[in-house]
């Protein structure tokens, strides 16, 4: 996966909130990674690889960490079900781990994205969270407008809202699933409402 370390997901909306934050978190050494992080990253690996069609993935390992049959039953199996039950026609045209960002507005800041997805007249953004701690909500997401907002502009991606109706947020955090159905207009309003505090008004 390929990161900001100005943006993620546990960060974006304190870069939305204050826009300064940027230059000072750019000063800033690389945060180091934990046995959670690693597996987190790991699992987002595998998940990547099996939606670009290569299934065997137990067995991968990243630093320190292993994918089990076990962690394998356990995290990938639910989440592959909860994108079966989003996409039950299989119709889903999808990018995954696409790096999006917002270029000359918030130069340096940008994200990978899990998946885009476009399904008829709705875009999706999608984002796996395999971590086993608090529960993260789909409605009013700062991370999942952040992401479609910057994927509106990023060229690879923006296929998947050209001429959509409605956008769904989706977290997939197994076994739950939270999702929240809203509109092109509102992710514009949240665009808009970050470069108003990136400007000061």
């Amino acid at each position: 996966m390929n990161h900001s370390n100005i943006v993620g997901g546990s960060t974006a909306k304190r870069v939305i909130n204050c826009p300064a934050s940027v230059k000072l978190v750019a000063k800033m050494p690389p945060r180091p990674s934990n046995e959670h992080a690693d597996r987190g990253t790991m699992l987002h690996d595998a998940i990547a690889k099996i939606l670009d069609g290569n299934p065997n993935v137990v067995g991968m390992q990243y630093e320190n960490q292993t994918l089990t049959q076990d962690l394998y039953d356990e995290k990938i199996v639910p989440a592959l079900e909860a994108l079966n039950a989003i996409d039950p026609e299989g119709g889903m045209e999808y990018a995954v781990e696409s790096r999006v960002g917002f270029g000359d507005f918030l130069p340096g800041v940008f994200g990978s994205t899990d998946l885009l997805g476009r399904i008829g007249q709705r875009a999706v953004v999608l984002d796996w969270k395999f971590g086993d701690g608090v529960v993260v909500d789909a409605v009013e997401n700062s991370q999942l407008l952040f992401y479609a907002a910057a994927a509106m502009r990023t060229p690879d991606v923006s296929w998947v809202f050209k001429g959509a109706t409605e956008i769904e947020c989706i977290i997939v955090q197994p076994p739950m699933v939270k999702r929240w159905v809203t509109t092109p207009l509102r992710v514009q309003q949240f665009e808009q409402r970050s470069e108003e505090r990136r400007v000061g008004k």
